[in-house]
């Protein structure tokens, strides 16, 4: 006989003034590892890194609507897109690719967009460039390429553009207009250029700073730069004087702070890998008024009038921003993961779980799908503002070890959370010694890594395939 299990929450609305983020919408695009956002009237446009790039309408920005996918065929695959920047209907978009990384694309007819071509590089004297973040300001295009430096177009003609400057730089990973002559330039782990776009070299009006973290991302507004730095999180500097910058806060917003887009005058939205952050820049401070934790690896990030466009490996999510009149349920992780264990033994992780709507929030004891998994002291109850640590425990059987939580709640946009959790299994899991090894570094350095160096270290490295 199947039993059915009623919950009856009895909750008491509480009047309070907290801000946070709402679910809009959630999709699962045509296009993989979405990797920006760039907004054009009622046009948005997302590149993947894998199978193309997605065109949507967002007259209605709460439910963007999918136009089209377009593929730039390169090879066996589509060329990837990593960054866009578009004016009237043209859009160019960069990647990493040192043949014809980057694609020319007409979206006059946003349904049936035309590939014209690729950014011409003649008379550079640098042969297959790899082209990193772009800016458009009036009739010129700035596109970073590493330690090939800045690439500076003149776009009077949108099809055709014409290479007319390039800036020396080091390591040349995104860039924003200053102003018509002034440029910043986030120059990886070196930190910040602000350097005049034309001048003869030893005349050049520039300076440069470190950053606390790699720079990913520049935003220029009234003189105020803002700056994504990766786990170094976010800074604002005044550059009303571009020699003399003036660091007027920072942020440290315990993710990895990739992308950033402004609204609401000062409002900072931020893509913080496994969630979205809302910074309020006072004019003093920058404090943090709102977050969502996606769960979904958010790359990129775009908003439009207080709605936020989450570029996630798989999804993209749409936000709201501004006050919550009901419940709103955040976790602190998505993805529960445990090191190596005997069998027999266990291990507890701490699960954050709040309630930070304005009224009260009901969780029934979650639901898990494998026995080597158990869930305790999930509240039942939780007021508006309040929070609580959960445990989620694991204890190692014979038997490879994979599963789901799922966490049911009154939370009208997020009824229903699932939560992977991963215990041992056969292969390379956390916890296991692994093996010293030496490889060449093919970028952002040279010579040989050697694991055993960096012991006691935190180390990221990127492996990636030819395709």
């Amino acid at each position: 006989m199947k039993r059915i299990k009623t919950i009856v929450f009895l909750l008491i609305p509480c009047i309070c003034f907290g801000k946070n983020v709402t679910l809009e919408s959630r999709i699962n695009p045509p296009a993989r590892e979405l990797m920006d956002v760039e907004i054009f009237g009622d046009i948005m446009i997302i590149p993947g890194n894998l199978d193309g790039y997605d065109f949507y309408d967002i007259s209605n920005p709460t439910d963007p609507t999918i136009i089209t996918n377009f593929e730039v065929p390169t090879g066996n695959r589509a060329l990837s897109g990593l960054w866009v920047s578009a004016t009237d209907s043209v859009a160019y978009f960069t990647c990493r690719t040192r043949q014809d990384g980057s694609a020319i694309v007409d979206f006059s007819e946003p349904e049936n967009p035309v590939y014209v071509g690729s950014l011409p590089t003649t008379g550079s004297n640098i042969n297959n460039p790899s082209f990193e973040g772009s800016d458009i300001s009036g009739d010129r295009l700035a596109v970073a390429a590493h330690e090939d430096g800045v690439f500076i177009f003149d776009i009077s003609d949108l099809l055709d553009p014409i290479l007319v400057h390039i800036i020396p730089c080091d390591n040349a990973w995104i860039v924003a207009f200053v102003d018509s002559n002034q440029i910043a330039i986030g120059n990886g782990e070196n930190g910040i250029i602000l350097t005049e776009i034309s001048c003869v070299s030893d005349t050049c009006n520039d300076v440069s700073f470190i950053t606390q973290g790699a720079v990913k991302d520049l935003i220029v507004q009234d003189s105020i730069l803002f700056i994504a730095e990766g786990s170094g999180g976010v800074s604002v500097y005044n550059i009303s004087n571009i020699n003399h910058p003036i660091i007027l806060d920072a942020y440290n917003t315990s993710g990895l702070a990739n992308k950033i887009a402004l609204f609401d005058n000062n409002k900072v939205a931020v893509s913080d890998w496994l969630d979205v952050k809302i910074l309020e820049w006072t004019g003093e401070t920058l404090e943090l008024v709102g977050y969502k934790n996606t769960g979904k690896r958010t790359m990129a990030i775009g908003t439009r009038d207080t709605v936020i466009f989450s570029a996630e490996w798989q999804h993209l999510q749409t936000f709201s921003f501004g006050e919550i009149s009901d419940t709103d349920m955040d976790i602190s992780s998505w993805d529960i993961s445990f090191p190596e264990l005997e069998i027999g033994q266990s291990d507890t992780f701490d699960l954050l779980v709040e309630n930070n709507g304005q009224f009260p929030l009901g969780i029934p004891q979650p639901d898990i799908n494998h026995s080597d998994f158990r869930a305790v002291n999930f509240p039942d109850y939780l007021d508006p503002g309040d929070s609580t640590i959960a445990q989620v425990i694991y204890t190692r059987s014979d038997q490879n070890a994979s599963g789901v939580m799922q966490i049911l709640s009154n939370d009208p946009d997020e009824s229903e959370i699932t939560v992977q959790l991963t215990g041992n299994y056969e292969g390379g899991i956390v916890g296991i010694e692994a093996p010293d090894f030496t490889l060449p570094i093919v970028a952002n350095g040279s010579g040989d890594f050697t694991l055993s160096d960096h012991e006691g270290k935190i180390v990221v490295m990127a492996f990636f395939a030819p395709g």
